[in-house]
């Protein structure tokens, strides 16, 4: 019966310790899957946002993940309001633990999150990029630009940072450009396609080209990664990348970072044929 339902979901919550938070976690993704809810959203929510949730011995269990996640996704189907808070939870727990901002299920959600209302979400972000200043939050930096770099030279995912609008960051940043621009640098795309969040590291390398910082964070970008294979090969893709770029028509600052990269990447290439030569 409902009524003793809700008893033992109540009974687990006022408990909340890693097992009692384990096990409601997983009660209430079987309930809410059959579109019942015998709770509200403010109870809900309560249960996803506990600490227990987020330390350790959960955050390694795939299956509580798993659960938790998808959780976490009927809620915001059911009360969009609650999308914002959330996030505000997700963001503040990878300051806790950075492991966080690159997990599998958490770091996606947050994305996701983004997705439903992106300008309030980018003041949710924003406040949080402030929240150490003038320290930067390598974790939450590290999230906005998609982790670290992928293994091969595209970029297939779209990164969190690319999901805000544009006019937004830039505003955001002309309040502070000297902190805030190469900051923003440090997790802007590594791609200038527009489907990829290009144009807001156009606009950096366009504007803030001068800034200390900016063009060393959206090189640092360029080059992360890995590859399988001669190295040489793989260095060649990402100049064939930057060749393709060097015909769009940017703008002359953009063009002069992708000409400062070819050059770069010539003399990379050459040593790595020589490398592999040996």
């Amino acid at each position: 019966p409902t009524d003793r339902l809700v008893r033992l979901l109540t009974l687990l919550s006022d408990r909340m310790d890693q097992i009692s938070a384990s096990v409601l976690v997983d009660l209430l993704d079987e309930i809410l899957a059959k579109d019942i809810w015998p709770v509200d959203s403010d109870f809900v929510y309560k249960v996803v946002t506990a600490q227990p949730q987020f330390e350790k011995r959960q955050h390694n269990n795939t299956t509580h993940a798993y659960n938790w996640h998808s959780v976490c996704e009927k809620l915001v189907s059911r009360d969009p309001q609650k999308a914002m808070p959330l996030l505000d939870v997700l963001l503040r727990q990878m300051s806790n633990d950075h492991g966080l901002s690159y997990d599998h299920y958490i770091a996606p959600l947050a994305q996701a999150l983004c997705r439903i209302n992106p300008a309030e979400a980018w003041e949710v972000v924003a406040s949080h990029l402030l929240s150490t200043a003038p320290k930067w939050r390598g974790d939450l930096l590290n999230w906005l630009k998609g982790g670290i770099g992928g293994f091969g030279d595209e970029k297939n995912l779209v990164p969190p940072i690319a999901g805000f609008p544009l006019q937004a960051i830039l505003d955001w940043i002309a309040q502070d450009p000297e902190d805030r621009s190469s900051m923003i640098a440090h997790c802007a795309p590594y791609s200038l396609d527009d489907e990829y969040g290009g144009a807001l590291t156009r606009a950096l390398l366009a504007q803030y080209r001068n800034v200390d910082g900016v063009l060393g964070g959206i090189s640092a970008n360029f080059h992360s990664g890995g590859w399988s294979g001669p190295e040489s090969q793989y260095l060649r893709k990402k100049r064939e990348r930057l060749r393709v770029w060097l015909g769009r028509g940017f703008d002359q600052n953009v063009v002069s970072w992708i000409e400062n990269e070819i050059t770069y990447l010539d003399r990379q290439i050459e040593a790595a044929e020589i490398s592999e030569e040996r």
